[in-house]
């Protein structure tokens, strides 16, 4: 609700006026800040799960945490990849107008519901990994896998509630972001409508203008004595 009464702010300011509405701009700044306070964040977490589980493979007399090691790296690495990708170009706006302000909204858009996708994919990955490793140093006689994942102890009813409530954030932001996009792009089609019918009334008028330019030379060379 909150989002769609901002829209309807950002396109009544832009009606009205030819500059960048504020609260569009605001909107903009804040996103940047938040990706700024991400790429942050995601240093912080790459040089503690990174020099964490690279300190203790090293420190531990057999190879067990050094495939627990090279696993977090190439989960860090292939986290590091994605966003720089995900985040190219999506900085600042490529022009100081409304134009440019929502075109960058709408690609940050976009980049967010790509982003949740691959979240969604890289958690699955690590939660197997971290399972399979977890069972394999932790099985007890006969005890089978099925009846180890079913809370069998509290760090495996630890990660199933985490997991339940990683995947119903993102269904919740998911939604909320697509409600966003649909949003920003029937704003976008109403900025680029009037300047589009006039581009058609204009190729429209020099058309029928050089039509009749064109007629009356074909009229007047018929007109001509041989």
């Amino acid at each position: 609700m909150t989002t769609d009464v901002e829209l309807d702010v950002w396109r009544e300011q832009w009606q009205a006026d030819t500059a960048v509405p504020l609260n569009l701009r605001r909107n903009v700044e804040r996103q940047s800040r938040l990706m700024k306070i991400g790429l942050v964040s995601d240093t912080i977490v790459t040089i503690v799960m990174g020099g964490g589980t690279t300190a203790l493979a090293l420190r531990s007399p057999g190879t067990d945490f050094v495939l627990v090691a090279i696993a977090t790296w190439l989960f860090l690495a292939a986290a590091w990849a994605f966003v720089l990708t995900a985040n190219r170009g999506l900085w600042t706006p490529s022009a100081i107008d409304t134009a440019a302000f929502v075109n960058l909204s709408v690609r940050r858009c976009r980049s967010v519901l790509a982003t949740l996708w691959f979240a969604a994919g890289l958690f699955l990955c690590e939660v197997g990994f971290g399972l399979g490793w977890a069972y394999n140093h932790a099985i007890k006689g006969h005890e089978t896998l099925l009846s180890w994942l079913l809370f069998s102890s509290l760090c495996i009813d630890v990660a199933w509630i985490f997991t339940v409530a990683f995947f119903g954030a993102i269904v919740w932001y998911q939604r909320k972001k697509r409600a966003e996009l649909a949003s920003l792009l029937e704003l976008r089609r109403e900025m680029a409508g009037p300047t589009t019918e006039a581009q058609e009334v204009q190729s429209s008028a020099w058309n029928g203008l050089f039509g009749l330019r064109a007629g009356r030379l074909r009229g007047s060379k018929k007109k001509r004595p041989i």
